[in-house]
């Protein structure tokens, strides 16, 4: 009987017995290599998968689990020459090419990734897979318009599949086209249920201001016991303006009232001028640095049919009469724990000493953020005497 030398596998003693045994054996590796990964040894799995290649260089099976494996695992670099090794045997191969591609893609390898995907779509030009995920890239780089190219060409290549109008609807939420992103959204959903596409659709509701189909969102969510449930209560609690209150009364005088009587003390003589405060209410707990930096503010004139009009003047132009009113605060400052802004704002008479004001028609405007970061729900960034006033 012969004795195996020293460090020698049983596998490797009968290579030896002739050529005619290296695809067998490499079965036999592939299939060590099998009960490695249901045992989830990966790294066991990529060794006698390694063994197989050894065997059989051109096993594409091998190589294959070679460069999945190494994805799964993060290792780039290594699955990319996995990848390259099954391009070189097969140069035909989209699906290798997509392969390649998800793994630049993962690497953050731009560049490579296009590149790569285009090829593959060269290839297989009906196969929908690397057009969707050239679309995906796009999105994740914020080349936001063609991403949405790439999509549409997708839905017509595949206009049953549910997964490309998912991506185009939360495309259209990134874009702050949320009424676009209901259409496609109610699609997918319609076509695969998705809670993914659920939650897209939520927040569509929420940036339009529509909460009662918002919260529906969420409790289907909840019920559904989804952790997009949280992502979702949290995008609807965004920081919106709840309410003003005027302590001097001014903002409930409407158009063209002569500017002497907001403060007949300080506004009679010509050229005068004299500050106002408004208390603004939010709904959550704000950044004070960002409430208090007066360039987050802005105050202007009406100019809306929900909202109505400054002076009643729809074309939007200053009269000769207007007073001026300061374009942002002259200070702000912020109650944390009433949740309210204070803002002071000047107003001033003209030199004739006849102007006018339509106080509850300034809007406030307000851009930055609160104690977490969020931007405000831009259906509730701003606020009026009118608006303020129709609230209760």
């Amino acid at each position: 009987m012969d004795v195996l030398s020293a460090g020698q596998s049983p596998l490797d003693a009968l290579a030896q017995g002739g050529s005619g045994q290296q695809a067998q054996l490499a079965q036999y590796a592939i299939l060590k290599a099998s009960q490695d990964m249901r045992n989830n040894r990966l790294d066991d799995a990529v060794v006698s998968f390694k063994r197989a290649l050894a065997y059989d260089p051109q096993n594409v099976t091998a190589l294959a689990y070679i460069g999945d494996i190494y994805q799964s695992q993060g290792k780039t670099d290594e699955a990319v020459k996995a990848y390259k090794d099954l391009i070189g045997i097969d140069p035909t191969s989209a699906e290798y090419r997509i392969k390649l591609a998800n793994t630049y893609l993962q690497g953050k390898r731009y560049q490579e990734s296009e590149e790569t995907f285009k090829i593959a779509a060269r290839l297989e030009p009906r196969n929908p897979v690397p057009e969707y995920t050239l679309g995906i890239q796009y999105a994740q780089t914020e080349r936001l318009a063609e991403a949405e190219a790439q999509f549409r060409k997708v839905q017509r290549m595949t206009p049953s599949d549910g997964n490309v109008y998912y991506a185009l609807g939360s495309l259209y939420n990134k874009m702050g086209r949320h009424a676009e992103a209901l259409q496609e959204l109610k699609t997918s959903i319609n076509l695969k249920s998705n809670l993914s596409a659920e939650y897209e659709l939520g927040v569509a509701y929420s940036r339009l201001g529509r909460d009662d189909e918002a919260n529906r969102q969420l409790k289907l969510l909840v019920d559904a016991k989804s952790g997009l449930s949280i992502d979702l209560r949290y995008e609807i609690n965004r920081p919106r303006m709840m309410f003003m209150d005027d302590p001097s009364g001014v903002l409930g005088l409407g158009a063209n009232t002569p500017v002497w009587m907001l403060d007949p003390a300080r506004l009679t003589n010509p050229g005068s001028s004299a500050t106002f405060s408004v208390n603004i209410q939010f709904n959550t707990q704000m950044d004070r640095r960002s409430i208090e930096t007066l360039s987050n503010w802005s105050i202007s004139r009406a100019k809306s049919t929900g909202g109505g009009y400054y002076n009643n003047n729809i074309y939007g132009s200053p009269s000769a009469k207007d007073a001026q009113v300061s374009n942002m605060p002259v200070r702000v400052s912020y109650n944390s724990y009433t949740m309210q802004a204070t803002l002071s704002f000047s107003v001033s008479q003209n030199q004739n000493g006849d102007a006018t004001i339509d106080p509850k028609h300034l809007v406030f405007k307000f851009s930055g953020v609160d104690s977490s970061g969020r931007p405000m729900e831009s259906a509730s960034d701003e606020i009026d005497g009118y608006s303020s006033a129709e609230s209760f």
